[in-house]
């Protein structure tokens, strides 16, 4: 993940501003609780702080970088003129003090403050908001305890990704190209096969099929109407894998599987290797999402990317698309908050997030 650097700031600032003004995002009088981060993920502070709100920014060290580095990119962003007055909105600490946990209105549900467990949020006041910054069926348990917090009455919300002024989702295919491309595959010329079961199939597949000779889909049944119109040939229903075709030469088959942290290919799992192994002439297995056993694809000779991929992670993140997807993601997370704080989810006659 690139740092930042001030003098590619100004045009995020521009992207920020009109996030904004496209989704009325207002957070005046409210305190956010967020966290320092490094990368395109500094804009979550930074956008709280232009919608009006006193932020925490909490830095600490995780598996992307040092609390230290998340720190003095925060700071460098005070040198872009256009944020400079939002130096005095935006706290950066370096613990979770329960003061700070107690004085705030929204605590996302970012990084390096997971889990929101019940040892932080016993802290929290009963009327705060928690935006995930994703969409409810995207739900990971491990991010927060869910009993706990609904115990308290402590609302958590998700982001409708799909709000046309959000378009989260519009980004997906691009991420899949990158990933082929950094895999060492090219599509043009070549099929290609997305295996999914979620809402994400459709987006994947629209870009996907633009550039490949031709794009195989196997989703659960119930799901094959999303593809209508699309240039897409229907392969199969998820699970199954049987007779491809043509789609034998796939120069390489992206998984994105829900849920995320399910081993969905091993010896015990949905799909066996084997199976896999025996559908394609060359196997390549892109991990857009999902949870593999890497050992058991060994086994069965299939190559995959990238080589190490978190359970419950994805294998690429939006962010490796730059600024665009992240500032839409976390504005409208913020929004989601927002919303609920204000007793009224929608934005432009569409529910910008729903309650867990």
């Amino acid at each position: 993940m690139s740092a930042v650097r001030p003098d590619r700031l100004n045009p995020a600032v521009a992207m920020m501003q009109r996030r904004i003004e496209a989704l009325g995002l207002n957070l005046q009088g409210r305190t956010v609780l967020t966290e320092a981060a490094t990368g395109p993920y500094v804009v979550t502070a930074l956008l709280a702080a232009m919608a009006g709100a006193e932020v925490y920014a909490y830095a600490a060290d995780n598996r992307h970088s040092s609390a230290a580095q998340a720190l003095a990119e925060l700071d460098a962003c005070w040198d872009d003129p256009a944020l400079t007055h939002l130096q005095s909105m935006v706290h950066p600490i370096p613990d979770l003090h329960p003061d700070v946990i107690r004085r705030a209105n929204v605590i996302t549900n970012s990084g390096n403050l997971r889990p929101l467990d019940r040892h932080k949020m016993a802290f929290a006041a009963d009327d705060t908001v928690v935006p995930l910054m994703f969409e409810s069926w995207e739900w990971r348990g491990d991010d927060l305890d869910i009993d706990y917090l609904r115990s308290r009455n402590i609302r958590v919300v998700a982001t409708n990704e799909r709000h046309p002024d959000v378009d989260v989702f519009g980004y997906l295919g691009e991420m899949a190209v990158q990933l082929a491309h950094r895999a060492g595959k090219a599509l043009h010329n070549n099929r290609v096969v997305v295996v999914t079961n979620n809402p994400f199939g459709p987006y994947l597949v629209r870009t996907l099929s633009s550039l490949a000779a031709g794009t195989g889909v196997i989703d659960l049944g119930e799901n094959r109407g999303a593809y209508a119109g699309l240039d897409v040939q229907w392969l199969g229903d998820f699970p199954r894998i049987d007779d491809l075709g043509v789609f034998r030469d796939s120069v390489a088959v992206v998984v994105a599987l829900y849920p995320f942290e399910q081993e969905w290919i091993s010896e015990s799992g949905p799909l066996h290797p084997a199976a896999v192994a025996g559908a394609f002439d060359v196997p390549v297995v892109l991990r857009f999402a999902g949870h593999l056993d890497v050992s058991s694809l060994d086994r069965h000779g299939i190559e995959f990317y990238p080589q190490q991929v978190a359970p419950g992670h994805m294998g690429i993140l939006p962010s490796a698309l730059g600024w665009d997807p992240i500032i839409r993601l976390q504005a409208a997370g913020l929004r989601a908050a927002q919303a609920v704080l204000e007793g009224d989810l929608m934005v432009g006659g569409l529910p910008i997030g729903d309650l867990l």
